[in-house]
């Protein structure tokens, strides 16, 4: 295979997955809002929080109301994070390697890319923005589902799991972290807290599988041990690298990942949440996010530089 098209392909499922992994959150967080007492909602820069995004919101916008924050991660073009930037640039890579994928992939992308661009703008209500998330999911789960099933599982189909658990094993982390800088306000109480890794679990729609592996209690270390450390739901950490491993030793040079790769799966075996304090939580997710960013440096020089 071309390192040009692996290439496409890996950055094509990274943004796939940013568009579902945006999608979800804002989704989450609008009915978080919506079940909130009146009077106690929380702002909405906690979303830019998670996206990294303050730099570019502020070259754009004045205030984090929700209006604003919501054109930015959904239909700002000048957002490399938002859900329609995404979606464009997703589809461009799949348009330049259609002979690698389903013929159903593209046709799919492309729905969808036509869906975002034309109701991006439309989203201000929060019932037609609850609306327009709920189809960018379910089109992102099929668009999954054609991959999964018609594709063959062999480089490309590796290439393109690795930017995904990537892109996931980052906004899972982002996630972990915002929740975390909001429960070291010290003004807030306990049934605000227990909102916080609630919303947590439902922006990674880990509800039903954190209630199986855990139980109905809703406990902010367990809640953190659970999204880091479960082996088999998709969306933890340990999940996500897991696979990642696996996929990237399929590949030919794949040595230099090892090292990191091997070093980050000890951490996390040996993490527990209920031994850190909070800022010692935020300072090793600032750890953990630098490695992230430094395997993708490493996916670079191993594949795509060459």
């Amino acid at each position: 295979m071309l390192s040009s098209v692996a290439e496409r392909l890996y950055w094509m499922a990274r943004y796939l997955e940013r568009v579902e992994d945006t999608a979800r959150l804002t989704y989450a967080y609008t009915q978080f809002i919506l079940d909130t007492p009146r009077g106690s909602e929380p702002g909405w820069r906690s979303l830019i929080d998670i996206i990294d995004g303050h730099e570019s919101f502020d070259r754009r916008y004045k205030n984090y109301n929700e209006r604003n924050v919501c054109k930015f991660l959904i239909a700002d073009l000048d957002n490399m994070s938002s859900i329609r930037h995404s979606m464009r640039a997703a589809r461009e890579n799949v348009r330049t390697t259609r002979d690698v994928l389903p013929e159903q992939c593209w046709e799919l992308v492309n729905e969808l890319y036509i869906y975002v661009n034309s109701n991006a703008e439309k989203v201000k209500a929060r019932q037609s923005r609850l609306d327009f998330l709920d189809h960018v999911l379910a089109m992102s789960a099929q668009i999954y589902g054609v991959i999964s099933s018609s594709l063959s599982h062999d480089h490309a189909y590796r290439f393109m799991r690795m930017g995904r658990n990537l892109e996931r094993a980052d906004m899972t982390s982002r996630v972990v972290d915002v929740a975390v800088m909001t429960a070291m306000d010290g003004n807030l109480g306990d049934e605000a807290s227990t909102w916080i890794w609630g919303h947590l679990l439902k922006s990674l729609s880990a509800v039903t599988a954190y209630r199986r592996e855990v139980g109905p209690l809703v406990d902010a270390n367990d809640v953190v041990n659970f999204v880091f450390g479960d082996q088999n739901f998709p969306r933890s950490i340990s999940y996500c690298l897991a696979v990642f491993r696996r996929d990237s030793r399929a590949l030919r040079n794949h040595a230099q990942l090892d090292k990191p790769l091997i070093s980050m799966g000890r951490k996390l075996s040996r993490f527990d949440a209920s031994k850190m304090s909070l800022e010692k939580l935020h300072q090793y997710i600032d750890v953990f996010q630098e490695q992230l960013i430094k395997l993708n440096l490493l996916v670079y020089q191993s594949w795509f530089s060459k």
